[in-house]
């Protein structure tokens, strides 16, 4: 993986990297059965985006995975509309806060 890399979007096939956020050759948009062609994580990374869940993972089965790769960053969870959004989002946050990860939850667009 470069090292130029910041952003990995993983397992979000329709997410456009908005240019303005981000220079588009510092992200990189990937299926999660790809994690391993990816792997060591750069240090420069600062962001991974992937959804609440999907058919191949779910964003606890990730932020296991990308913790025990090193990875202390930041992860952005896209999640659909929820009826109790706040107890997902501490589920989740109890759970990455032990691997150094930090989460933020985002509506689904």
């Amino acid at each position: 993986m470069s090292a130029s890399i910041r952003c990995l979007v993983i397992g979000l096939p329709t997410a456009r990297i908005a240019e303005r956020n981000q220079r588009l050759s510092e992200a990189v948009s990937i299926r999660y059965s790809e994690m391993s062609d990816y792997l060591p994580l750069p240090p420069n990374l600062e962001l991974v985006v992937a959804p609440l869940f999907s058919s191949d993972f779910d964003a606890m089965e990730l932020i296991d995975f990308i913790g025990s790769k090193g990875y202390r960053g930041n992860v952005r969870i896209v999640a659909p509309a929820l009826p109790n959004r706040s107890i997902v989002l501490r589920e989740l946050r109890t759970h990455a806060v032990r691997k150094g990860i930090t989460i933020e939850m985002v509506d689904e667009v």
